[in-house]
């Protein structure tokens, strides 16, 4: 049996909301958890000047590399009518069953590839993503029952 290769630990737990500032303030002045940063993306593309439609919460500064590249242990709230990812690559959840929108899991650099053969190789079906600005790689997919795992690592800018 092929080793499997380690999970660092949780990197996120992202929920689907349909009121993002009311759950955003709600997690901030009951939880304590300061925003770590927000994006408005109904399309593709960022818009700096539009309304959040996803906000990172900082849970917690962990010592890991994907944290070290400015990837704190996160709760994200994504608006799932307005997020382009939400209405798009996530097909298939269904917020009327539950507001979990994935759980991603950390996995050290070096074996990304490696976590991505080994998925490959047992018919799992992957979407891979770049999130530069936290200097981090990703590939999603689905478990049996339709939930989003994502395993994602620290990638350092080239330059």
């Amino acid at each position: 049996m092929q080793k499997i290769p380690p999970i660092t630990g949780v990197s996120e737990i992202v929920l689907s909301v349909s009121d993002l500032p009311a759950m955003r303030d709600f997690y901030v002045r009951v939880l304590g958890f300061p925003v770590h940063s927000e994006l408005s993306m109904e399309e593709t593309n960022a818009d700096p000047d539009g309304e959040p439609t996803i906000t990172f919460l900082t849970i917690l500064e962990t010592d890991t590399p994907l944290s070290h590249g400015g990837h704190p242990q996160l709760l994200v709230l994504v608006d799932y009518r307005r997020h382009v990812h939400a209405r798009k690559r996530f097909v298939g959840h269904d917020v009327t069953r539950s507001t979990l929108n994935h759980l991603a899991f950390e996995v050290p650099t070096g074996s990304f590839d490696d976590h991505a053969r080994r998925l490959e190789g047992l018919g799992i079906d992957l979407s891979f993503s770049d999130f530069p600005a936290m200097n981090a790689r990703a590939m999603f997919f689905k478990d049996p029952e339709g939930n989003i795992l994502e395993l994602i690592c620290h990638a350092p800018v080239s330059g």
